[in-house]
């Protein structure tokens, strides 16, 4: 049963220009009912989530939003809210990555202007929020929004801080990844915004060849429409968040089924 404030947050979110994510990870579906996934992410990296339960997510829940992100709400239906989310660019809808939340994840908008840059850390009111969240200015101890060095260097040290994460389909938190979510994730860090989705991110970037890619170069596999990517660490190895059985990984990098280099920021 929902609590009062929770009502009063779903009545105060009506159809209208924007709201703001005030959970620490909100599940975005295809449609109301689409799947299931437990609320509390931090089970989201244990055993506590089968292999069958992750494989099920595919194509029912395409992406999470997090904490502090403003999205614009386009529809609602009984308990559920249908979304964009400007922060994540999308082929599927120009205002922004489009699915749906349970009602009750969205308040009125709110200012969140930093982004936090540390795997995890505790709001003032003890909410737990991760890594690329955004954040209202005070919310946090400033070293947990320390802006990031936009170097090379930098981007790969970033995502080896989550090498053995399980991978989750969709997922986009620090709890767990899928293979763009952990690309889009380490970039908006850095303070680049890249699109969601592997084929649109693949859309986006500078091509480049593969004698050219240097560290934090993203690559891209599968055809006959990209389905993959990976983001090159140097010495011949890329990083990735490969699929539901996986975590994320360091391993050399692939050439079979390889569509391309794409760069996002430098020459």
């Amino acid at each position: 049963m929902l609590t009062a404030l929770a009502a009063a947050l779903i009545l105060a979110v009506a159809p209208g220009p924007t709201a703001t994510v005030r959970v620490p990870v909100a599940n975005v579906w295809e449609a109301p009912n689409a799947g299931h996934l437990p609320l509390d992410p931090h089970v989201w990296a244990t055993p506590a989530v089968t292999y069958s339960e992750r494989l099920a997510l595919v194509g029912h829940m395409p992406t999470q939003a997090l904490y502090g992100e403003t999205v614009r709400v386009l529809a609602r239906r009984g308990g559920w809210t249908k979304i964009a989310v400007p922060d994540q660019p999308s082929p599927l809808d120009a205002r922004g990555y489009p699915g749906w939340v349970r009602s009750w994840q969205l308040a009125p908008a709110f200012a969140a202007p930093l982004v936090v840059t540390t795997r995890s850390v505790k709001l003032v009111n003890g909410t737990e929020v991760g890594f690329a969240t955004q954040v209202p200015r005070g919310a946090v101890p400033a070293s947990a929004t320390r802006r990031l060095p936009r170097t090379r260097a930098d981007l790969v040290r970033t995502a080896e801080e989550f090498l053995g994460l399980h991978y989750l389909w969709g997922g986009l938190s620090a709890w767990g990844y899928d293979c763009s979510g952990l690309t889009w994730a380490v970039y908006r860090a850095h303070g680049i915004t890249i699109p969601r989705d592997a084929d649109a991110q693949f859309a986006a970037g500078r091509p480049i060849s593969r004698a050219q890619m240097l560290p934090g170069d993203l690559l891209f596999y599968e055809h006959p429409v990209v389905g993959h990517v990976a983001m090159y660490v140097g010495g011949g190895k890329m990083i990735e968040a490969p699929n539901s059985a996986s975590v994320v990984r360091i391993v050399p990098v692939r050439t079979s089924d390889f569509r391309g280099v794409r760069r996002f920021f430098g020459v």
